[in-house]
């Protein structure tokens, strides 16, 4: 059985709708990989990969690092939604690591709704058709 990135979103918001701390955790991380799993597909469509400038680390920070420094050649339109892909989604990661590992941290109702906000707005950005050019 495979599943599409779009899936982790749905279960996310499934699990959103328990009220249990647990379940805002879980339901965070679940909807970072929404937006993860389609950027990198999302990036595969691009004329050329960006820059991986910034820090290190692994293939999360790597994506975001080539998300937020798109090359040349993507034309501004897509140079623009790259680097929206990538600060939303380092954001995302940074609240998926705090409900992963930050146990004695509160995570709130609030914060799992910021996170689906966000992801949405990835997800939309990454399905957005590219506007036609004029001749």
């Amino acid at each position: 059985m495979t599943i599409e990135c779009k899936d982790f979103f749905t279960f996310a918001r499934q699990l959103g709708q328990q009220d249990s701390e647990v379940a805002f955790r879980s339901a965070i991380s679940r909807a970072y990989y929404a937006a993860f799993h389609r950027c990198k597909e999302w990036e595969e469509t691009l004329p050329m990969l960006g820059r991986n400038e910034g820090p290190e680390g692994g293939s999360h920070q790597e994506l975001i690092n080539r998300l937020k420094h798109p090359a040349e050649r993507c034309g501004e339109i897509l140079k623009e939604r790259s680097r929206r892909n990538g600060a939303q989604l380092e954001a995302q990661r940074h609240r998926r690591v705090q409900a992963d590992y930050a146990l004695d941290e509160t995570v709130t109702a609030a914060e799992m709704h910021d996170q689906f906000g966000q992801v949405r707005q990835v997800l939309e950005r990454c399905d957005a058709a590219l506007p036609r050019s004029t001749p």
